[in-house]
């Protein structure tokens, strides 16, 4: 078995604890790219239809000219 140690941390993983660290930062990954790809889909659509979905416009309180 294989035993990493961080400088500093004196934490120490496994090789087993290692690769699920690696595999939970890769999924994080990729549902943040599949957010951010479904928001720029939503947001491409014509305004109706974001509207009707119920999805947030940008022409908002914190957005509006006084």
């Amino acid at each position: 078995m294989t035993t990493l140690t961080y400088r500093g941390g004196g934490k120490s993983l496994t090789s087993s604890e290692s690769r699920f660290d690696l595999a939970h930062y890769a999924r994080k990954l990729v549902l943040a790219w599949t957010r951010w790809q479904t928001a720029r889909e939503i947001e491409a659509m014509p305004f109706d239809i974001r509207k009707d979905i119920g999805w947030p416009s940008t022409d908002d309180n914190k957005h509006r000219a006084m």
